[in-house]
């Protein structure tokens, strides 16, 4: 029974790494919730028979890694996408003849 938790441990992996690939990022904080009762039931120390779940564990957190940085990088570039998007909309906008103080703004930064 020692090593149940640590099989507990790698199956929060395997769904973690099924969230983040999905997109599902919103789940994550339950995920980590449940994580947290998990660790907090670990034994001081590891039993020889946890060991393969531990290398599993380890194994599918550096893949959740890779797919969070993934995701951070489209997002990144998607923004990137959407911000020359809207300024070359306002160059459209600006051919219109209506003032630029009577357009709708979406800039939240003023």
């Amino acid at each position: 029974m020692a090593a149940q938790p640590f099989r507990d441990l790698a199956a929060l992996g395997r769904e973690e790494h099924a969230l983040v690939c999905e997109g599902r990022f919103e789940e994550l904080a339950d995920l980590n919730a449940r994580r947290e009762r998990v660790l907090a039931a670990l034994p001081a120390s590891a039993p020889p028979e946890a060991l393969a779940d531990l290398r599993e564990t380890a194994r599918l957190q550096g893949l959740v890694e890779a797919a969070l940085r993934d995701a951070r990088d489209r997002t990144g570039a998607e923004l990137v996408r959407l911000g020359r998007t809207r300024t070359g909309v306002q160059g459209y906008a600006a051919g219109t003849g209506v003032p630029a103080t009577a357009r709708p703004s979406f800039d939240t930064s003023r």
